[in-house]
C-alpha cells in the first residue's frame, strides 16, 4: 500500500508528514537505485509515542513523498527505535547474494531488559524486511541509534550511551560482528542526554552531530555539531557549534548512499511534541538540508529544487521607514523569500504568515547583529506552557548585506542565514488564512538589493 501525502487545509505542503498518526525521529536514510528512502520513528496504533516502529516513505526529489506500508513493526518482544540503513553491495553479511545484494538496517532494540542492537535486512530494495535479531548488546539499558557507514574496507558503527554522553565507536566486516573502537565525550554543550549521532566526511574534514535533550538554549532539545577529524578508530574533536537555533530541530541524520552530506531532521522539540494541536498525524521532517563547511562553520542550504518563477521581485529599493506590503500574489501558504537587504542602522523586519485585519504574524527581525524568529503574535501557543516564543542567533552581515532564505510552509518557519552558516527552525500554528507578508524598517536608510518570492504550493503536486 503507498498512500500520498493528503491535503488538510493546514498540512505542511513541503514537508513530509504522516497521513495518521505520531512520528519522530527519521531513520535509516538512504539513496537508493535513484530512490530517497525515508524511515522515521512511528506508532501505528495513535497520535502519541508509543508501540515504536519503522515507518516508511520515499521520494525522487525529496519534495513529493509516497507513505508505504510499515516496514519495522513493533512486537512482544521489542519497541523498534532509531538506526540506519546501509547498502550491503558486496553482501558481506551473508543476508543476499553476489546478484541480489541486500539492505541491512541496524536498529535499536527496546525492551524492559535494557537496548541493544539488532539487524534486519531487505532483499527487495527496501519495502519489506526480515528481522535478524540482536547483533551487539552491551547489557545497559541506553545504548541506542547506531549509525552505521563504509569505511575503506570495514563496516564502523557508531552509537551512544545516552546518559553517559558518550559515543562508542564500533568495527565491523560482516554487519554481524563487531569489536569495539573507541569512546568520545562528554564534550561540548553541559547539558541534555545524548540521541541519534551521525558522523560523516565533508572534503578532508569530519563532522559528528549529536542530539540533546534537554539543554538547548530555546529551551528543550536541540542538537550540536562537533568538526574533527576520523583516523578510522578514534574521531578528534576541534570545535562545537549549536546546529539550529530555533526550537524545533533534531534527531537530523545523514542519506547513506549519496557523496555529499544532506540532513533529514525532525521538526519539533520533547518539551511539547506530544502536544502540539494538529490531527489526524502528530510529528513532521524539517527540511532536507545539503551541508558544508566554511572553515569549521557548518553551512546548510536547502536541498530542495524548486524551479517555479518568483511571483515578485524587486532590486534596489530603499524602504524609507514604516512598513511596506506585499501584493496578494506574493502570499501563500508555502512560500520561499530570498532576500539580500544593507540594513544600515536600521532594525529590519520581515512578517510571514501575517492578517490584514489584526496586524499578526510571525516576525523575522534583525537589530544590531542579532537575528530573532518571533513566534508570540502569530501562532497558537495555549495548548502548552512549553512552547517558547522566540529565538536568536548573531548573524555577520558580510560587507554590511544580510542574507537571508526564509522557507515558510503552513505550520513551520525555516530561515538560513550568512549563506546558510545560521538557521532557525520554528514550527508555528497560524490560521490558514493568514498568509500575508511585509517588510518594516525602523527607520530610513535600509535598502533591499534583491527580494524574491516564490509560491512553493505550485511547486508541488498535491
Amino acid at each position: 500500500m503507498t498512500t500520498p501525502m493528503t491535503s488538510a487545509p493546514d498540512r505542511p505542503r513541503i514537508h513530509f508528514t504522516p497521513a495518521s498518526n505520531w512520528m519522530n525521529d527519521p531513520n535509516g536514510l538512504i539513496f537508493h537505485d535513484g530512490v530517497y528512502h525515508l524511515y522515521f520513528q512511528y506508532n501505528p496504533e495513535g497520535p502519541d509515542w508509543g508501540n515504536m516502529s519503522w515507518g516508511h516513505a520515499t521520494s525522487t526529489d525529496l519534495l513529493t513523498w509516497q507513505e508505504h506500508d510499515v516496514a519495522l513493526m513493533f512486537d512482544e518482544d521489542e519497541q523498534v527505535f532509531s538506526g540506519s540503513v546501509v547498502f550491503d553491495a558486496t553482501n558481506s553479511s551473508g543476508f543476499g547474494s553476489a546478484e541480489q545484494p541486500p539492505l541491512v538496517a541496524l536498529y535499536t532494540s527496546a525492551s524492559p531488559r535494557g537496548q541493544a542492537q539488532a539487524l534486519a535486512f531487505s532483499t527487495d530494495g527496501g519495502y519489506t524486511w526480515t528481522k535478524h535479531g540482536i547483533i551487539l548488546d552491551r547489557g545497559t539499558t541506553d545504548f541506542r541509534d547506531p549509525r552505521v557507514f563504509r569505511h575503506g574496507t570495514s563496516w564502523i558503527m557508531v552509537t551512544v550511551e545516552a546518559l553517559d554522553r558518550q559515543v562508542h565507536l564500533f568495527r565491523s566486516q560482516d554487519l554481524r560482528n563487531w569489536e569495539p573502537l573507541s569512546v568520545f565525550g562528554p564534550y561540548g554543550a553541559p547539558d541534555g542526554v545524548w540521541e541519534c549521532p551521525d558522523l560523516f566526511p565533508i572534503g578532508d574534514r569530519w563532522v559528528l552531530t549529536l542530539s540533546m535533550n534537554p539543554g538547548h538554549p530555546t529551551g528543550g532539545s536541540g542538537m550540536q555539531y562537533v568538526v574533527g577529524d576520523f583516523d578510522g578508530t578514534t574521531f578528534t574533536p576541534s570545535r562545537w557549534d549549536w546546529l539550529d537555533h530555533g526550537h524545533d530541530y533534531y534527531a537530523g541524520i545523514t542519506f547513506s548512499g549519496l557523496a555529499d552530506p544532506v540532513m533529514l531532521a525532525w521538526m519539533s522539540n520533547w518539551l511539547y511534541a506530544g502536544d502540539v494541536p494538529t490531527r489526524p498525524w502528530r510529528g513532521s521532517t524539517a527540511l532536507p538540508r545539503r551541508l558544508a563547511l566554511r572553515g569549521d562553520t557548518l553551512i546548510q542550504r536547502p536541498a530542495l529544487d524548486v524551479n517555479a518563477p518568483a511571483v515578485f521581485e524587486v532590486r534596489d529599493l530603499s524602504l524609507g521607514q514604516g512598513r511596506l506590503d506585499l501584493p496578494a500574489e506574493a502570499h501563500g501558504a508555502a512560500l520561499r523569500i530570498q532576500a539580500r537587504i544593507r540594513p544600515g542602522e536600521s532594525v529590519v523586519e520581515f512578517g510571514v504568515r501575517g492578517s490584514d485585519q489584526d496586524g499578526s504574524g510571525i516576525r523575522i527581525a534583525f537589530e544590531a547583529g542579532i537575528l530573532t524568529v518571533d513566534r508570540s503574535a502569530g501562532s497558537r501557543s495555549g495548548f502548552t506552557e512549553s512552547f517558547g516564543e522566540r529565538a536568536t542567533a548573531a548573524v555577520a552581515t558580510p560587507n554590511g548585506v544580510l542574507d537571508l532564505d526564509i522557507w515558510v510552509d503552513s505550520m513551520s518557519v525555516e530561515v538560513f542565514a550568512d549563506g546558510g552558516a545560521i538557521t532557525l527552525s520554528e514550527q508555528i500554528f497560524t490560521a490558514d488564512e493568514h498568509v500575508g507578508i511585509f517588510v518594516r524598517s525602523s527607520v530610513p536608510g535600509a535598502v533591499i538589493e534583491h527580494l524574491a518570492v516564490t509560491d512553493l504550493s505550485n511547486a508541488v503536486d498535491q
